[in-house]
């Protein structure tokens, strides 16, 4: 039986979803996220403390094997994107992967920096980001992640047939856009949604559209559920066009340019 502390929400005979935290979060990251989909879904949320990501990995593998899944879904936010990554390189793999700002490829934040002012740097809405919040982050206490390169990784999930839905702040200090699009490259089939005004705490930048985003994909490309007019409709998101962010001068100018052909604004710009 794996070690690791956990929380366990749901129904027990339906699809697993397990959602890995970053650093410095922890499971409080996802307070929102597990109410949203431990409706329909069995949703895990372990405590990856851990600095040996590949240890995380098997650690979680573990508790899966104890708890005989061997289908389920992963989200992962930070270094939680890096374990995913991890499992989805071995057996059995996720059937869907969701990664949030994810580290990739030898691309990881800095490390040495106290985790306050890592949230701080990292979230477009910190002001408003309640004390109670953040300081739940802060007393986690986890260390910070020992690096890593997961380039020959994730070449061997571009192999593989998973949905893979990558959403990205647009103002992530720590990971850029550059490096999700490389992602995207590498993983062949996976969408990307870049959201704007938003960091590298996207479930605190932007929750509202990104929370539903997250239970809509999972509904459909992990359950195989149809689409329903109740929900949103997925668009393939990518970087905004030039002429979203008019100047007040501009805003009059009845010929903007036209997006590039499947290019769509963000779901709260």
């Amino acid at each position: 039986m794996s070690d690791l502390v956990y929380d366990d929400e749901g129904p027990r005979d339906t699809d697993a979803v397990v959602l890995l935290h970053g650093w410095p979060s922890g499971p409080h990251a996802w307070r929102r996220l597990v109410p949203l989909l431990a409706g329909r879904f069995r949703v895990l949320t372990p405590e990856l403390r851990d600095p040996d990501l590949r240890a995380q990995a098997a650690a979680v593998r573990s508790l899966l094997d104890a708890l005989g899944i061997a289908r389920y879904a992963v989200v992962g936010h930070g270094h939680g994107g890096g374990v995913a990554q991890l499992l989805a390189g071995g057996e059995p793999a996720p059937g869907t992967l969701v990664l949030i700002d994810t580290i990739a490829f030898d691309e990881t934040p800095p490390v040495g920096v106290d985790p306050r002012a890592f949230v701080e740097r990292g979230s477009v809405e910190f002001a408003d980001l309640p004390r109670a919040d953040v300081d739940a982050y802060v007393a986690f206490g986890a260390p910070v992640p020992d690096a890593i390169d997961l380039t020959a990784n994730t070449t061997a999930i571009g192999a593989l047939d998973v949905p893979v839905l990558l959403l990205w702040g647009e103002d992530d200090p720590f990971i850029p856009i550059p490096v999700a699009e490389r992602l995207v490259d590498a993983l062949g089939g996976a969408t990307l949604g870049v959201v704007p005004q938003s960091g590298h705490f996207l479930l605190d930048d932007a929750f509202d559209p990104v929370g539903v985003m997250i239970a809509e994909y999972l509904r459909v490309r992990y359950q195989g559920a149809p689409h329903g007019h109740e929900g949103i409709v997925h668009l393939q998101l990518e970087r905004r066009p030039a002429w979203v962010d008019l100047a007040p001068y501009e805003e009059d100018d009845p010929e903007p340019a036209a997006p590039d052909a499947g290019q769509e604004v963000g779901p709260h710009a």
